[in-house]
């Protein structure tokens, strides 16, 4: 099991809060999952260490409830009931704000877990058992009460892009280009003759008298 659990916990609870979602124990091992599914995508390995298993709604670790438990027991997640009747649960969160970036060595180990987070933090725990359960890998290939198989998972490739082909031919792009370099050109000597047009000098009443008492001094 990855030591840095136990910090990234408190981190997914506080960004959840955060960003007004709510979170109880059954969404966090869910969230849990989830970031374990994109990290193997991008890792090729879990970031937990879990042994995840196929058990009842979805997928369980025996791993997580003595750590849940040992959070809470010392203060670092705080439990409180709901006001609302509908919730019959507790919620879970910090006493202070915590932040998950300096846990991570690169971008690339946190990506899977902003991911995760960012896409799931205002979700009910309803919709994020539905997705886990018929469109996560594991869950698609997996069998009840047996551990779940992340090798089943594609790694994530990025699509080479390629610029769609415009249908002109290469005859018809250079007559383009031609015409296109041409009008450029035109433009350009345009502006250059009108930035350069001589423009003839104005001559007032006392210009015309000093170049006539030059010429009689002639």
């Amino acid at each position: 099991m990855n030591s840095e659990l136990k910090r990234i916990i408190p981190a997914m609870v506080s960004y959840v809060n955060d960003h007004s979602g709510y979170m109880t124990k059954t969404k966090l091992l869910k969230l849990i999952y989830l970031f374990d599914v994109e990290y193997y995508r991008a890792n090729r390995k879990t970031f937990t260490g879990f042994t995840w298993k196929f058990f009842h709604l979805g997928p369980w670790a025996r791993e997580f409830d003595p750590i849940l438990d040992e959070l809470v027991g010392t203060g670092v997640l705080l439990e409180g009931q709901s006001t609302r009747p509908e919730y019959d649960t507790k919620f879970l969160r910090t006493d202070s704000p915590h932040d998950f970036s300096p846990l991570f060595a690169s971008f690339r180990e946190e990506s899977p877990l902003r991911t995760v987070l960012s896409t799931w933090a205002q979700s009910s725990t309803g919709e994020i058992l539905d997705y886990v359960y018929f469109r996560t890998e594991p869950m698609e290939h997996g069998i009840r009460n047996e551990p779940l198989d992340f090798s089943v998972i594609p790694e994530d490739r990025p699509e080479k892009y390629n610029r769609p082909a415009s249908g002109i031919s290469a005859k018809q792009v250079a007559k383009m280009k031609q015409e296109f370099a041409n009008r450029v050109g035109a433009l350009q000597e345009s502006r250059a003759a009108k930035d350069f047009e001589f423009t003839p000098p104005r001559y007032d009443d006392e210009f015309e008298t000093a170049m006539a008492k030059l010429d009689a001094a002639d």
